[in-house]
């Protein structure tokens, strides 16, 4: 417990700079939805994946503050909870009520799925998919949309955004990658599919978002697929 006048300055660590960059990364998301440019939105939801990513790196290596894990579930109910919800709405917009129903429901089991996680605390695993995870997929699925005909993206994308949210608050247990085997090459995509947009090379953008977006749905559905094959056994 600090004191409240104590100089919060003081307190911001290392780790909490690259954590206030992912708040940062997804608040400028927000503004350039409103700014009409979306697709400049969804790849700022994928840099702050990588600052997401690079404050647990950087704590493991200068040390934990004590503004630590409340910074990190402030800064990804903004980056991975606000963000993609105002990106789905917009994006839904057509269909109010179903912008309003997706977009609702994926920040409200998004927030909900922060609080159960600071109220349990650490654990080996994820109980539910992060909020990260929520985030990323989102933004993929809306960067590799052209991909699905332009009559069934919409719909496809009311039910995806419903099992995300569903998945963020469910009870099944999801393992913490940390296999250099598995994440070396998300990485390289991830950052791979930034640069492409950066460098003007759009299209890169969506096929390199389609495969990271097969990756990261394969390991949502593993537990779930684990699940399905031990009961039949």
């Amino acid at each position: 417990m600090i004191s409240i006048s104590e100089n919060i300055l003081k307190l911001i660590r290392p780790a909490d700079i690259a954590t206030l960059i992912n708040a940062l990364l997804g608040f400028a998301s927000i503004i350039m939805i409103f700014q009409g440019m979306f697709d400049s939105a969804l790849v700022l939801i994928l840099l702050a994946v990588i600052a997401d990513a690079a404050d647990g790196a950087v704590a493991r290596y200068s040390g934990f503050g004590v503004l630590g894990a409340n910074l990190d579930s402030l800064s990804d109910a903004i980056s991975f909870g606000a963000a993609p919800a105002v990106a789905a709405f917009v994006f839904l917009i057509d269909s109010r009520v179903f912008a309003w129903f997706g977009a609702g429901l994926f920040l409200v089991c998004g927030i909900l799925r922060l609080a159960r996680f600071n109220v349990a605390g650490k654990k080996d695993g994820f109980e539910g998919i992060p909020i990260t995870s929520g985030g990323f997929m989102v933004a993929l699925f809306l960067l590799a949309k052209d991909y699905l005909p332009d009559s069934y993206v919409k719909p496809v994308f009311v039910l995806f955004i419903i099992i995300i949210s569903v998945l963020m608050v469910s009870t099944i247990s999801y393992p913490k990658l940390k296999s250099p085997v598995i994440l070396a090459p998300v990485g390289i995509l991830l950052v791979l599919d930034i640069m492409a947009f950066y460098l003007g090379y759009i299209e890169l953008v969506r096929p390199v978002s389609l495969v990271l977006f097969a990756f990261v749905f394969v390991y949502i559905l593993s537990p779930i697929g684990r699940r399905i094959y031990g009961r039949s056994e």
